[in-house]
């Protein structure tokens, strides 16, 4: 083999690794690309799952937003509702004075929340008790309450009891649509049986009553 023989089978080797070499590149150049493509698909599913998590995590917070709403309004209803239910209510009892109820006159309905509350005071004594009346200002003025109501009451509770109970009217008022507040002439024990305190203590059951009956229509 001469030179120029030689440079040729030199340049045609040369020429063929040349063209190895750029197959290769090219088929690890469309190997890489391939899995830059996959790897970009990955990620672009990874951002849509995430995009989708996100919504549906925002998308419950709404929810759970506007529920906690609709509960505050309904509560807020239920509480202006109740509240003008429990002042109706009291316009109705106070409306007893001149009316009486149940064909009890209003000092009828007073002389009993007077023997109840004495009762319940006399309750804690065998040597009986001293008890005075108040009243408001308006029962007062009005005398639905005098000494003589009060004389009897004492001689039946007393009688009842056994023991003595003595009744008075007191010159200290109270602040109440109705009622009465009975105590020991010693402070020592009190019975408030004003309307006001007597629908509070009916509070709990009152408002089961007016949520069945305002919400539920039961």
């Amino acid at each position: 083999m001469g030179a120029k023989e030689m440079v040729e089978e030199i340049k045609e080797a040369a020429n063929e690794e040349g063209a190895r070499i750029i197959e290769e590149a090219k088929a690890n150049a469309g190997q890489k690309l391939e899995a830059a493509k996959a790897e970009l698909e990955a990620q672009k599913q990874q951002f849509v799952a995430a995009e989708e998590r996100k919504g549906a995590e925002k998308k419950e917070r709404i929810v759970r937003a506007a529920r906690q709403d609709a509960r505050k309004l309904r509560w807020t209803v239920e509480e202006e509702m109740i509240e003008k239910t429990l002042a109706a209510a009291l316009e109705r009892i106070e409306g007893v004075k001149s009316g009486g109820f149940k064909e009890l006159s209003y000092p009828e309905i007073l002389a009993g929340l007077i023997k109840e509350s004495a009762l319940s005071i006399a309750a804690g004594s065998s040597s009986g008790a001293d008890v005075e009346v108040l009243l408001s200002e308006e029962d007062a003025t009005a005398s639905y309450v005098d000494q003589a109501m009060l004389t009897k009451l004492a001689d039946r509770i007393s009688s009842e009891k056994g023991a003595t109970v003595q009744l008075s009217l007191a010159d200290e008022r109270i602040k109440s649509a109705g009622g009465v507040i009975v105590r020991r002439k010693d402070g020592t024990i009190e019975v408030n049986n004003t309307f006001e305190q007597r629908m509070a203590r009916l509070s709990t059951t009152l408002r089961e009553e007016i949520v069945k009956t305002l919400f539920t229509g039961k």
